[in-house]
């Protein structure tokens, strides 16, 4: 490490897998480190805050009909010899994936480099389930770095590689404070999808809240992240229901909303999991119904299975059911305590600093 000090982060495609990668390389860049990211266009708009040296290769997946692979095939040839050129010019101490169809190509070129330089290939996953590509490199990585204690595909002859360190994030440690106030003037819902999209979510949760009476939407402010092509049918509900009620496309500054939120209604990504522990929000999870490997569901089982969340699957939706469980959350405020306790049973690792120490063969 001493001798070169250069690391390269491969990733790409949705913020799930971008905002923990650019955590860490601002982590490493913070320690004195040359970090590089190597990603593809679709990850580029999560990259913003990445201090260090950020590399755009072409990238896909193979999913589609016979045009679509042939173009597919094409764009994965362009980012092979993207990801040799850059890779022979970095010559990285390590490299480190963080999953997508993104890290594919960069992950090839390493292991060549690793058996005539010396490039150590690391895999971060953040799902409780492991991801194609990263799965693909099991066997040619050094270490396995996890965000959940199990992992449910992974072999046994693996399992000396995994090191659970949890997800790097800006937060150092979890947020310890008391939300849920009983003089509270409001109980403040929190409504968003994350990067693959809550507009299901949304029209799911308008339904329930039409039924809602009105002493029960009095007690509520709603705060909505919600697609543009949304916007109106949201504001015309809301606004007939007499209801409280923020409203934006996207917000800048989700971790200062999550401080104050009561209750969030959301996907089960990786990163949102994490935030629900970190900020210890009790929570109504919508699971992607067709996240790779059913990996939201698997993710929304293990906030269930400690009972700090309650799962509703979008593609069986029993609206008199949910809206008992929504009636119930909001009404008893007992409930949502013991979720919260829940929550801050759940340990968060320093994923930054575990991460780093294991690159440093340091012992823990």
């Amino acid at each position: 490490m001493k001798k070169n000090n250069n690391i390269l982060i491969c990733t790409g495609g949705t913020g799930g897998h971008v905002i923990p990668a650019v955590n860490f390389g601002n982590y490493l860049i913070l320690k004195g480190y040359r970090c590089s990211l190597m990603l593809d266009k679709r990850g580029i708009k999560y990259a913003n805050n990445f201090k260090g040296n950020i590399i755009s290769i072409q990238s896909s997946h193979l999913s589609g009909n016979f045009y679509f692979k042939v173009k597919s095939t094409f764009s994965l040839f362009i980012g092979f010899i993207q990801s040799i050129f850059y890779i022979v010019k970095i010559i990285p101490r390590h490299c480190i994936s963080f999953g997508s169809y993104a890290s594919l190509t960069p992950l090839l070129i390493s292991i060549f480099f690793k058996f005539i330089k010396k490039i150590d290939i690391h895999i971060h996953e953040q799902n409780s389930v492991m991801g194609r590509v990263n799965l693909f490199f099991l066997p040619y990585s050094k270490n396995i770095f996890t965000n959940f204690e199990h992992i449910n595909n992974i072999k046994k002859e693996f399992y000396h590689k995994t090191h659970h360190v949890g997800l790097p994030t800006l937060a150092k440690n979890k947020i310890l404070f008391d939300k849920l106030d009983i003089n509270k003037e409001k109980i403040i819902i929190f409504i968003y999808g994350g990067s693959q999209g809550s507009i299901p979510i949304i029209e799911y949760f308008l339904l329930m809240f039409n039924e809602l009476t009105k002493k029960e939407i009095e007690k509520i402010k709603l705060i909505i992240q919600s697609p543009y092509q949304l916007t109106e049918k949201v504001k015309e509900t809301l606004t007939k229901l007499n209801a409280e009620y923020q409203l934006k496309d996207y917000y800048n500054n989700i971790h200062e909303i999550l401080i104050k939120t009561d209750l969030a209604i959301t996907r089960a990504g990786a990163g949102t999991i994490n935030d629900l522990i970190v900020y210890q929000i009790p929570s109504i999870l919508f699971p992607l119904p067709h996240s790779m490997n059913n990996h939201q569901i698997k993710n929304a089982e293990y906030l269930e299975s400690k009972q700090c969340a309650i799962i509703m699957h979008e593609n069986i939706f029993d609206k008199n059911k949910n809206l008992e469980i929504l009636r119930n959350l909001i009404n008893d405020i007992t409930k949502r305590t013991i979720m919260k306790k829940a929550l801050n049973n759940i340990p968060v690792p320093n994923a930054n600093e575990l991460m780093l120490k294991v690159l440093l063969d340091e012992k823990k």
